[in-house]
Order: structure tokens, then C-alpha cells, then sequence
């Protein structure tokens, strides 16, 4: 059973009904005073005016109620946008959570290889955390030893998630019906620790990165 005062922190979701203090609600570059949210431009809809939308998005950051900049990162896939134009626009976000105090929620798709390049070249102070990640232990040891924090979602590599420490992990609903709860069990499964060791877990790490008040 889960003590009553400990809370199932959510990294990121997209979905309406979640709208607790503890969940971090992408609102990609809609900014909504009453939530706790992340604001980003995501790298499928980087358009022409991005420098518009990032203004809008740098004054809204500092907000207290915006607990990190993102989603935003690179994608390879699905982006229309060509990789010199997502490294800009990526580059601007992680500047600007250097400059505000506050993480990066970062999407990355087949770009792995850029986002650490600038990662080793920016060297932040704030933590950067890819969100749903289902990439292979290898790629998830790289990151790791660079210094990012990782966080899963109901669809993992098991190896991976065995391979992160819990000191450096984060669970997410994302855009899954399934709730944050059992997502949390899945996980703790998996990861062959207590549901109660990866709450208070997840919730030391959302305070140590500065998600949280």
C-alpha cells in the first residue's frame, strides 16, 4: 500500500485530465497560468515564424507554474523542418533553460548523436531529461555517463530501464490512456524495486532537478 502523502509525480503528459500539481502538462506553446505545464516548440511543428513563438515561449518561462522548457529536440523522422533549422531552434531552448533556471524536456528521434554533441558543448547546469525514451541499454548508458536524466513511459526496454539508476529516472503518462499509477507498477516491476521506492524516488529527482517549487 502507498502511503497516503506520497505523490505519483508525472515527468509529461498531453493529457487534459490530468491537472494535478505534480504532473507536468506539455501545453507546447500555449501558456495556461492555471496548470502546472512545459512550454516548447516541438520539432514537428517548427514553422517559418519559430522566432515568434520562442519570444512568446521565453517570456512565459519564468513563470513559476512553468516548471521546465520543452518538449522540444530533434526529430528525424516525423520534422519537416531540416536538421540545421531543429539544432537552432533546439539550441535557442536549451539556452534559454541555462539562462531561467529551469530543465530540458527534450524529444529526440534518430538524433541522439546532436543532442549530445550540443549537450557536451552547452555543458548546462540544468538537468536535461529525454522523455520517453525505448532506445537500447547502450544508448541509455551514453546518456547516462554524459549526464542526462531519463524518463519512461508504459512502452520501455526492459534493459534499458534495468540499466538507469533510480536516482536518475523519471515516469511518464505522456499521450497513454493508461494512468500514471500503473504506469508506476509497471515500471516497479521491471525495475525490481517497491512502488513506494520509485515514488519517493521520482519525487526526490523532480525536486533535486527543479520541477517542483
Amino acid at each position: 500500500m502507498i502511503p497516503i502523502a506520497m505523490h505519483f509525480f508525472d515527468l509529461h503528459t498531453h493529457k487534459d485530465c490530468c491537472n494535478s500539481e505534480y504532473s507536468v502538462f506539455n501545453s507546447f506553446t500555449e501558456y495556461i497560468p492555471e496548470r502546472r505545464i512545459s512550454l516548447g516548440i516541438h520539432p514537428w511543428y517548427i514553422s517559418s515564424n519559430w522566432e515568434k513563438n520562442f519570444s512568446h515561449i521565453a517570456h512565459h518561462c519564468k513563470n513559476t507554474n512553468v516548471s521546465a522548457v520543452g518538449e522540444c529536440g530533434i526529430d528525424k523522422m516525423k520534422s519537416v523542418a531540416d536538421i540545421v533549422l531543429q539544432m537552432e531552434v533546439f539550441r535557442a531552448h536549451a539556452t534559454l533553460a541555462e539562462e531561467i533556471k529551469k530543465p530540458l524536456i527534450i524529444h529526440c528521434v534518430k538524433g541522439f548523436d546532436e543532442v549530445m554533441a550540443l549537450h557536451k558543448e552547452i555543458s548546462p547546469t540544468q538537468a536535461w531529461i529525454i522523455h520517453g525514451f525505448r532506445g537500447k541499454p547502450q544508448q541509455a548508458q551514453q546518456l547516462l555517463k554524459a549526464g542526462f536524466y531519463i524518463s519512461f513511459g508504459v512502452k520501455f526496454n526492459t534493459e534499458s530501464l534495468k540499466a538507469t539508476p533510480i536516482e536518475r529516472l523519471f515516469i511518464e503518462s505522456d499521450e497513454n490512456n493508461i494512468g500514471i499509477e500503473e504506469i508506476y507498477r509497471i515500471v516497479a516491476k521491471s525495475k525490481e524495486c517497491t512502488v513506494a521506492e520509485l515514488v519517493l524516488s521520482v519525487m526526490n529527482n523532480a525536486q533535486t532537478c527543479n520541477l517542483l517549487p
